[in-house]
C-alpha cells in the first residue's frame, strides 16, 4: 500500500520538473515527499476504526505479569488551511497549508491489586511540514516534534487517580474542554490567553501533580504545580514558583454537564540579564455548561483572568494586565446519515468575546458559522466561516481542516 502512494505522488513530480528552475525542482519534490508521507502513514492506519487501537489487552493471569497490562495508541492526523481576510502578518503561511495540531498517543494501564491500577500517558505533537523542510507551511523555529502531554500515577475506583506529569490542567478538564469543540476556537476562555499554557497552570501544565475523585454525581479536582522556568524569547523570563487548583463537574444529568474551575499561579517576570524582577499572583476562575439532548450539542463557558493576559509590552513591570474577562458559546445540531460514507453531518454556530478591564485597551468579538462531516473510517472534514470585530482589526477567517482520527 505505500508503494502505490509514493509511485502515484512522484511520478507527476517528475513530468512537472521539465522546464523548472532547481529551485522550483527541489520545492516540487519537498511536497511531493510530504503528501506521499501523509498518505502512506494513512494508508496503513485507514484498517483501523474511529476509536483507540488495543495493542495489549488486560487479563490478569497467576503467573503472568503481562496479561495485567492494558496498552492502546491513538491519534489524530490534522491538515489544515486557513485564509484570513486582510495581511495576515507571521500567520500568512497558514494560507498554503499547514499542520493543524496532528498528534499520536499511547497510554497503558497496568493492574497491581484490588481495584488499584499504574496508568501512564504519553501524546506526542507531530509538525509534518517542519520536519520535512517544507518552506512556507510552517511557523519560523518550528519543532518538527512537541511532547502534548505526559505522565504517570495510580488509578483506583474507590480513592480516585492522582497523576504527575505534564497533564491537562483541571482548569481545562472541568471548564475549558467544554467550549474546546471547534476549530477557531480557545479566543475567549484562559488556556490559550496567557504567556503560555504550559507553565500559566491554565493548559497542558507541565510538573503538576493531579487528584480526582468522583463522589456521586460529581467529579472533585485538586492540583499543585510545581516550580517550572519559561523563556518567552523576548529578553524576559517567566518563573512560576508555585501554584495550585481546585475545580468540580457536576453531572446534573446524563446529557447536562456543569463545571467550575479556578486556578493560582505565583510568578516572577524578571529580565534575563538578571535584573530587578516582579512577582504576579496570578488567577484565573471560570464556569461552563455543556448540554447535549438528543443530535444537539450547547456549550457555554466564561472566566476572569487577573493577573493572566499579557499587556504585550516587553517589560517585567508591566508585564500582565490587571483584569480580563472572556466568554465561548456553541450551539450544533448532528444530522444521521449513515449512507454514502457520510456518518453524519453537523452544522453549527460559535464564537467568543475576549476583553480587558484594564492594563491594556483591547477588546475582540468573533462569531461564525460551520460545518462538519463525519466520514467512514475516522476521516472528517471541517469548515468554518468566523465574522472578527477587534480593536486591531483582524480579518475575517475561512478554514479548512481535514481530520483522520484513530
Amino acid at each position: 500500500m505505500p508503494v502505490v502512494f509514493y509511485v502515484a505522488g512522484i511520478l507527476p513530480a517528475v513530468r512537472i520538473m521539465t522546464g523548472k528552475s532547481i529551485k522550483e525542482n527541489i520545492m516540487t519534490i519537498k511536497k511531493t515527499a510530504l503528501a506521499a508521507s501523509i498518505g502512506a502513514a494513512v494508508a496503513l492506519t485507514s484498517f483501523a476504526s474511529q476509536a483507540e487501537i488495543t495493542v495489549l489487552k488486560q487479563d490478569p493471569q497467576a503467573g503472568n505479569p503481562l496479561s495485567r497490562l492494558n496498552f492502546t495508541v491513538g491519534g489524530s492526523i490534522r491538515p489544515q488551511f486557513q485564509n484570513m481576510a486582510g495581511d495576515d502578518g507571521k500567520n500568512g503561511y497558514k494560507r498554503n497549508g499547514f499542520d493543524g495540531g496532528t498528534r499520536f498517543r499511547f497510554a497503558a494501564d497496568y493492574y497491581l491489586f484490588d481495584d488499584i491500577s499504574w496508568v501512564s500517558y504519553y501524546e506526542l505533537g507531530v509538525n509534518f511540514p517542519a520536519m520535512f523542510n517544507w518552506d512556507n507551511h510552517y511557523a519560523d523555529g518550528a519543532n518538527d516534534t512537541t511532547r502534548r502531554m505526559l505522565y504517570t500515577g495510580l488509578k483506583s475506583d474507590t480513592w480516585g487517580t492522582l497523576t504527575f506529569g505534564q497533564q491537562n490542567s483541571v482548569y481545562y478538564d472541568v471548564v475549558g474542554v467544554k467550549t474546546d469543540i471547534w476549530d477557531y476556537d480557545m479566543i475567549g476562555q484562559a488556556p490559550g490567553n496567557g504567556i503560555n499554557g504550559d507553565y500559566d497552570g491554565s493548559y497542558r501544565t507541565r510538573k503538576s501533580l493531579k487528584y480526582k475523585k468522583t463522589v456521586g454525581d460529581v467529579d472533585l479536582y485538586a492540583s499543585y504545580l510545581f516550580s517550572d522556568d519559561y523563556n518567552p524569547n523576548n529578553g524576559l523570563r517567566y518563573k512560576r514558583k508555585g501554584g495550585g487548583s481546585l475545580g468540580a463537574d457536576y453531572h446534573i444529568t446524563d446529557d447536562l454537564t456543569w463545571g467550575t474551575a479556578w486556578n493560582y499561579t505565583r510568578a516572577e517576570m524578571r529580565p534575563g540579564n538578571g535584573g530587578d524582577g516582579k512577582d504576579y499572583d496570578q488567577n484565573i476562575v471560570g464556569t461552563a455548561l455543556s448540554w447535549t439532548p438528543d443530535n444537539w450539542t450547547f456549550a457555554l463557558g466564561g472566566g476572569w483572568y487577573q493577573n493572566f493576559m499579557t499587556t504585550k509590552r516587553v517589560d517585567a513591570h508591566d508585564y500582565f494586565a490587571g483584569d480580563a474577562w472572556g466568554i465561548e458559546y456553541f450551539a450544533g445540531y448532528k444530522f444521521p446519515i449513515n449512507q454514502y460514507a457520510v456518518k453524519s453531518i453537523q452544522p453549527y454556530f460559535m464564537g467568543d468575546r475576549i476583553e480587558y478591564v484594564n492594563g491594556r485597551n483591547y477588546q475582540r468579538i468573533d462569531n461564525g458559522v460551520g460545518i462538519s462531516f463525519q466520514l467512514d473510517y475516522g476521516f472528517r472534514v471541517d469548515y468554518e466561516h468566523v465574522f472578527t470585530s477587534s480593536t486591531d482589526d483582524l480579518g475575517d477567517m475561512n478554514l479548512v481542516r481535514l481530520r483522520y482520527d484513530f
